[in-house]
């Protein structure tokens, strides 16, 4: 199965759901709900099925329960962590599903809380009565491309405003006093994408008030910045971690763990599982999340944990087999690939813990691990209620 198939068989196994009248009334067309109007359970349900569609006929799955488990999330409104509201053509909104160069213009969205729409709305309006010109995407002209929200559990925002080079400096000063003027707004960011790829993300330029945003995950206090990666799911991020402190930990020799964070990001799981291991070294490649991830360790009194800013496989290659008796990994959509599976195999840890958000080159992976592990537990995650998307927890135990 591919990701086109695998996305189709979960919009059409969800469409075939119950109907449920929408709090939006874009939903279907809008690329961030593509099946709000149907039954939460039944999203979840077609979840479910395509999981165990994708998984049925695999020999690394005997002797698991079928089908696969998805768990809900607790709530499916006000969930998200980060919204990109694009800026183009005069409309403020999110791209359509299927169609990239079409924008549903929005004037609300249930994804984040009210505040943080209305105040990423108000800039929106804002910037246009300044006269700076919103982005052609084909024709690549203009100024505003995308307008940024970050949110924390305690719904604190932290706004970005990505542009492309204009001389309108004085005007993002304008913008920033506006934001940093609404309720909850900590700091305001003006972030540089001059180049023809369409991303949310950018250089940064200038920042007026906190250059980070809090975000408060069970007892530890982490910062991220604009551009930083994190976990999309408010409501659901806790359980998952929990979930995956529960595996590290379970029947590891009676001792505490020597651990691995790979693809640590800025230090979210290292931190969650740094009071019940022995140590914990987090890798990440990306600099900034690396820094990060050492000022998160630091200001939350964790003297355990170790950050190495590098490639997962170079960090891999230069360890030593039985260094780490379990390795967590949490790897973008492409997955861990052949030569990280591959020093996985020669390192031999006790247990691998693999988060994922593609299930299937999770799957392609855990064909490559299965050569020296038993599948022994997968199970999803409904990070993200009203589309195909589904996060996976896999725990491997070593053959020996």
């Amino acid at each position: 199965m591919k990701s086109k198939e695998f996305r189709n068989l979960t919009l059409s196994l969800a469409r075939n759901g119950a109907p449920m009248e929408p709090r939006c009334p874009h939903a279907g067309e809008c690329g961030g709900c593509a099946f709000q109007d149907r039954a939460y359970a039944d999203q979840v349900a077609a979840k479910e099925q395509a999981l165990t569609a994708l998984w049925r006929d695999e020999p690394l799955l005997a002797g698991l329960p079928l089908p696969l488990r998805v768990a809900h999330s607790p709530d499916v409104y006000n969930y998200r962590t980060r919204m990109d509201y694009v800026a183009t053509k005069g409309r403020f909104g999110l791209r359509r599903s299927g169609r990239f160069n079409y924008i549903v213009e929005l004037g609300e969205c249930h994804l984040i809380p009210p505040a943080g729409f209305a105040v990423a709305y108000a800039l929106w309006q804002r910037a246009v009565a300044l006269g700076l010109p919103d982005y052609d995407i084909r024709n690549h002209t203009g100024f505003v491309r995308y307008v940024v929200v970050r949110r924390s559990p305690q719904n604190q925002f932290l706004l970005a405003m990505v542009t492309a080079q204009g001389p309108y400096e004085s005007a993002l000063e304008e913008l920033a006093a506006l934001a940093l003027a609404q309720p909850g707004v900590v700091g305001f960011h003006w972030l540089l994408n001059d180049s023809l790829t369409d991303l949310s993300f950018g250089t940064p330029l200038r920042h007026w008030g906190a250059e980070m945003l809090p975000m408060q995950v069970g007892p530890n206090m982490l910062a991220i910045g604009p551009n930083t990666f994190f976990q999309n799911n408010v409501h659901l991020l806790l359980p998952l971690l929990d979930d995956v402190l529960a595996a590290v930990t379970a029947d590891i020799n009676d001792t505490k763990p020597a651990v691995a964070d790979l693809y640590g990001g800025v230090g979210t799981i290292a931190l969650h599982l740094a009071p019940h291991v022995s140590r914990v070294v987090t890798v990440e490649s990306v600099q900034e999340s690396a820094i990060l991830a050492q000022r998160n360790c630091e200001s939350n009194g964790i003297s355990h944990v170790e950050t190495v800013a590098a490639d997962v496989v170079d960090f891999l290659r230069q360890a030593q087999p039985g260094v780490f008796e379990v390795m967590v990994a949490d790897p973008p959509r492409t997955g861990l690939g052949p030569q990280v599976c591959g020093e996985l195999l020669r390192l031999a840890p006790q247990r691998i813990v693999y988060v994922s958000c593609n299930p299937l080159t999770q799957r392609e992976d855990l064909h490559m691990l299965g050569a020296a592990y038993r599948l022994t537990a997968l199970r999803g995650y409904d990070m993200f209620p009203h589309t195909p998307h589904v996060e996976t927890l896999a725990i491997l135990e070593h053959v020996t």
